[in-house]
């Protein structure tokens, strides 16, 4: 188990799913208060919903990091919360005189940096020794060439786009598919950045069942998305190809990866085929009671 004892786990995950699940809810369908009483002024509209979408996965991601015993079927959230987290600290410190540090305006600030100094902490403490050398799980069946050539794609596109409004926003910003400012375009970044680590450590997986879950959220996040951009499409820049080539290019790699998650499970081993590992010391070792 890990090194912070038994419940730890899913303390953090319900914690983490409780403050994403707020920000989804205040970006999404409260703008009003945004201005006023958030961490920072996200603008534009469609600036909200984006990071009100991300924050949707967010909640399903901490959900399933709470209420999932097994860390090789969790180990793939490691290296793309280091990122995610990582940007949006540099972010957040980078544009330190944009937040609110106000109390009497608003304690979000104070909130939103502390989450995200602990979070990535935390994380590292829960991890089970040895878990990100242990052998993969043999239950699922093999990650299919496809599958690992769709995910280094995936690696590739997302840090493409990622990086560009990370590092050079004002490039970027004329020809993306809404209105960016330098924090806002380093906070949307991360969404991208955080997805090109995770596919690139799904991308090296063996077993399906250890990257199952993260397809799965990786459609959520797509369908989210996918739904703010029509519904919010008069928010984005309409008269520019981009918005289109946006809204496209996210509906495509969610089907692709319902694709991907459909092929996957169809070459699902019968359970008379599968090891078992249970009894295996590697196994019950990686395994902890929430």
């Amino acid at each position: 188990m890990g090194r912070l004892g038994p419940g730890s786990q899913r303390a953090w995950g319900l914690l983490g799913a409780g403050a994403a699940a707020w920000f989804a809810v205040w970006m999404l369908f409260f703008p009003q208060f945004v201005p006023t009483h958030f961490a920072w002024d996200v603008q534009p509209r469609f600036a909200q919903v984006f990071i009100g979408a991300g924050y949707i996965f967010r909640t399903a991601f901490f959900l399933n990091v709470a209420f999932e015993k097994n860390w090789l079927r969790l180990r793939w959230i490691v290296w793309g919360n280091l990122v995610f987290t990582g940007v949006l600290l540099f972010a957040t410190y980078w544009n330190l005189q944009e937040f609110v540090w106000n109390p009497t305006e608003s304690w979000v600030g104070h909130i939103w940096i502390v989450l995200y100094v602990f979070e990535p902490v935390v994380m590292l403490f829960l991890l089970p020794p040895g878990v990100l050398r242990a052998a993969p799980p043999v239950t699922g069946g093999p990650v299919l060439l496809w599958t690992r050539r769709y995910l280094v794609l995936l690696t590739g596109t997302l840090l493409l786009f990622g990086l560009v409004p990370f590092m050079n926003w004002t490039f970027v910003a004329p020809r993306w598919p809404w209105q960016l400012n330098e924090l806002d375009a380093q906070m949307v970044s991360a969404w991208f950045l955080g997805w090109a680590a995770w596919c690139a450590t799904m991308a090296f997986a063996t077993d399906w069942d250890e990257i199952k879950a993260a397809t799965r959220l990786f459609i959520l996040n797509g369908l989210a998305l996918t739904a703010v951009c029509v519904v919010f499409r008069n928010e984005m820049f309409v008269e520019r190809g981009q918005s289109q080539a946006f809204t496209l290019g996210v509906a495509s790699m969610t089907v692709l990866m319902v694709l991907v998650h459909w092929i996957q499970e169809r070459r699902r081993p019968k359970s008379s085929d599968v090891v078992d590992r249970v009894a295996n010391p590697d196994e019950v070792a990686l395994t902890v009671s929430v």
